[in-house]
């Protein structure tokens, strides 16, 4: 009521100042992290038979128990589950993992990102060590992967039952992918190919364990 007694002029300044003072704090609005695995329904398994949850609330685990019997269309990882509920572009990713197999000398887990079909996504290849294909950021566009890594360590310190960090940042804007391994840089890469996409979890061809994983939507800087 008492605005109505004001004079036209001074309703509109007002409300110019209004708008001004909210304007940094809405621009500074960001979507609200999203924990996946305390999502279970949105999950596909590319084979749900390797797969396994364990727990429940923040402690839910998924477990890659067992080898795939999926069969990709071209070389790429043989087991991954991906995340339906949403697409993500720019997104900083963090969580713990654990690898269940030794046997091979460059056993891995992997993080794909950006993917829109079963042949076209992005993964971090976390092996033991680096050659050809171990340890690299990987393209699969509707052909066998290809390496797109600009750095990278030389290996990464895997230790038989025990849980390791990682953190995935991915800036759309710019096509600029990092990763971290126990907070160490360990890959990175410029590339855009895809601008957005579902995220998974998995492995090339062998076992183990994801926990605590956070997705923050939009995010183009480490979230520590």
């Amino acid at each position: 009521m008492f605005s109505r007694l004001l004079p036209v002029r001074f309703r509109a300044v007002s409300r110019t100042i209004l708008i001004s003072a909210l304007a940094p704090a809405l621009s500074h609005c960001e979507e609200p992290a999203a924990h996946p695995l305390q999502d279970r329904q949105n999950w596909r398994f590319e084979d749900p038979s390797a797969w396994a949850w364990e727990a429940e609330g923040d402690s839910t685990t998924l477990v890659l128990k067992r080898p795939s019997q999926y069969k990709p269309k071209v070389r790429r990882p043989f087991n991954l589950a991906w995340f339906e509920a949403k697409s993500y572009g720019s997104f900083a990713m963090t969580g713990e993992m654990r690898l269940d197999a030794f046997n091979k000398g460059n056993n891995d887990l992997c993080i794909a990102f950006g993917g829109t079909d079963e042949s076209a996504f992005y993964y971090a290849h976390l092996g033991e060590s680096a050659d050809n294909v171990h340890l690299h950021l990987h393209l699969v566009n509707q052909a066998d992967r290809k390496a797109i890594t600009v750095n990278r360590q030389e290996s990464i310190p895997w230790q038989p039952n025990q849980w390791h960090s990682f953190k995935l940042v991915r800036d759309a804007s710019d096509g600029t992918i990092s990763v971290w391994f126990d907070n160490q840089l360990i890959l990175e890469s410029v590339d855009k190919t895809f601008t957005e996409g579902k995220i998974g979890l998995g492995s090339f061809d062998d076992l183990g364990a994801f926990r605590n994983v956070v997705i923050h939507p939009g995010a183009t800087s480490p979230q520590r």
